[in-house]
């Protein structure tokens, strides 16, 4: 493939989806292997992957700290903890250097955008106070709950944060939480 084929390529993609520069050269690396099946063309396609993204990184249209900052700030809103936030960017490429600042500069504290994404993750699961109203005996809800810390945890978020959550009676109980904090 040509400089010229890859750079459209890549310009097509970056189009489409925000990208580091590490995916970026996973998914032409890809293309190019989609096309030959010839290793050495790989190898040789590997030289003009790095001068596209050169290029694009020369022109602006690829920056990993704005990708990271960006995505950041989009995890969050769906309610990714920063644990999850932090293994997603570094399994894109990101650098750590700019993981680390991309976390720090999401918006509120700490705690407070921990909660409030936490807050996000059951509401979007209808965990804790979110879920569905229905009459459950004793062993059902502790089983239950048991359940939805256990879904928290996967997600990243601290014993504490998630024991806040779940333990909440109410959504407007969790919203004044997260204006305290």
């Amino acid at each position: 493939m040509t400089e010229a084929a890859l750079l459209e390529a890549a310009l097509d993609y970056l189009a489409r989806y925000a990208a580091s520069t590490t995916r970026l050269r996973r998914v032409l690396e890809r293309r190019v292997r989609r096309r030959s099946a010839d290793r050495n063309v790989l190898d040789a396609a590997r030289k003009t992957i790095a001068e596209v993204i050169a290029k694009l990184t020369a022109k602006g249209l690829l920056e990993d700290g704005r990708y990271a900052s960006t995505r950041a700030e989009s995890l969050t809103r769906q309610g990714r903890s920063r644990r999850w936030i932090e293994a997603k960017l570094s399994a894109d490429g990101v650098a750590s250097p700019l993981i680390r600042d991309a976390i720090e500069a999401l918006p509120g504290s700490r705690a407070r955008s921990e909660l409030g994404a936490a807050i996000a993750f059951a509401k979007r699961r209808r965990l804790g106070p979110y879920r569905t109203p229905k009459r459950r005996s004793r062993e059902e809800l502790k089983a239950l709950a048991s359940k939805e810390l256990a879904a928290l945890a996967r997600a990243g978020f601290d014993h504490r944060t998630a024991r806040i959550v779940l333990d909440a009676g109410s959504a407007e109980t969790l919203l004044a939480m997260l204006d305290e904090a």
